[in-house]
């Protein structure tokens, strides 16, 4: 449902421009850095310096880039400031980006790239419109280009290129797309696209949030790509859940799932029982992640599984070997669990891939193996046997 006070054009206009700024870098030079909502919507820089400035028009339907177009004026309006104050140079690109079309022989059609273009005879047709128009809503931008010297006018309007006809926020996305498809194997490429515009949008969130006021720079971009593609190789597996969160914060003295009942026997704390509750939140997300992406081979999961079993069952019994315990004694039980669960918690290294040395996905694993219903993983020895006894009742 939408209503004539809706959002929507204006947040995809912001997300546009987000997207958009993603596809140039990768289009330009590495060491370019580019900024947004700075001077323009998008600025690239060079040592410091506006190399050039792109206002970004996006529509939802079709659009037409006319003489008298808002988009047309509103953007001469700002850069004709630009150019009054001293911002930017005879050498600033000035460009601007739209999904709608520019007519033939209009002002917006003079200033495209190509054999037409004739920034002179748009100039004079830019001065014809700003001094004869009576348009109330765009007044404002005709003071502004008027304002000029008619030296200042020609900078402006020579430096001005006009992207017409561009790709939609959807289309947009197979542009990025083509830009990185050599990076990872083709059934990979949709894995790599998420997660590098994940990394995008939080970047330039950082950076409209004045974290960061270092714009980003195309080496940067291309590090991460490198990065990102190299967790495809076969020895190795994306993580993706490293600082992830659940809705709900941890509480170890309200959850009452198995793996934390089976902590709870042996006397772990709090702290650390909300420490394992995020990491079988992460190790549970992370799989599921690597399913839907079908990143596993075949049984992967299942053969990873048995290797936990097998090395805690060692360690288990390597335990039984080098400690006495009285049958009866509750306290000797909890120091042999938590002797048990220690070892898993600072010292196992046991890997899904060789490079994937996240210990969340270890960790979480045998949590989730203690969280069956017939328990693959018990700490406590005697845990299967008072499972009646522990187990709230339903």
């Amino acid at each position: 449902m939408s209503s004539s006070f809706s959002a929507g054009p204006q947040a995809l206009g912001y997300l546009y421009q987000v997207r958009y700024a993603l596809d140039l870098i990768l289009e330009n030079r590495e060491e370019l850095q580019v900024s947004i909502e700075s001077l323009d919507d998008v600025t690239f820089e060079e040592q410091g310096s506006p190399i050039e400035l792109l206002q970004l028009k996006h529509h939802t339907n079709p659009a037409s880039l006319t003489d008298r177009s808002s988009d047309l004026w509103k953007t001469i309006r700002v850069w004709s400031s630009f150019v009054k104050d001293g911002s930017v140079n005879s050498d600033t690109l000035l460009t601007l980006v739209t999904t709608g079309v520019a007519p033939d022989n209009s002002v917006s059609f003079l200033l495209k790239p190509g054999l037409h273009r004739n920034p002179k005879l748009a100039t004079q047709q830019l001065r014809n419109i700003a001094q004869t128009s009576d348009s109330q809503s765009l007044a404002k931008a005709f003071d502004a280009f008027n304002e000029l010297t008619p030296a200042q006018q020609e900078q402006l309007v020579n430096a001005i290129h006009i992207i017409d006809n561009s790709s939609n926020i959807i289309n947009v996305v197979l542009n990025i797309k083509n830009r990185i498809k050599l990076s990872v194997r083709r059934d990979h490429l949709d894995s790599l696209y998420e997660r590098l515009e994940g990394w995008w949008f939080s970047k330039i969130i950082n950076h409209l949030n004045g974290a960061s006021t270092v714009p980003v720079s195309g080496f940067e971009v291309s590090d991460k790509i490198r990065d990102i593609a190299e967790q495809f190789k076969p020895e190795a597996l994306p993580i993706d859940y490293f600082n992830a969160e659940p809705s709900n914060p941890p509480d170890a003295d309200a959850d009452t799932r198995r793996f934390v009942i089976q902590l709870k026997a042996i006397s772990i704390n709090n702290k650390r029982i909300e420490k394992a509750i995020l990491d079988y939140y992460r190790a549970f997300e992370q799989r599921s992640r690597w399913a839907r992406e079908e990143l596993l081979f075949g049984d992967e999961i299942e053969h990873y599984e048995k290797k936990l079993v097998d090395e805690w069952d060692r360690y288990r019994l390597m335990l039984q070997d080098e400690l006495i315990i009285e049958d009866e004694n509750e306290t000797m039980h909890q120091q042999f669990g938590r002797q048990l669960y220690n070892w898993m918690d600072q010292k196992a290294d046991i890997r899904i891939r060789p490079q994937v040395s996240e210990e969340y996905v270890m960790r979480g694993s045998y949590h989730i193996l203690a969280d069956q219903m017939s328990p693959t993983i018990c700490w406590h020895p005697k845990f299967v046997e008072r499972l009646t006894q522990l187990l709230p009742v339903s």
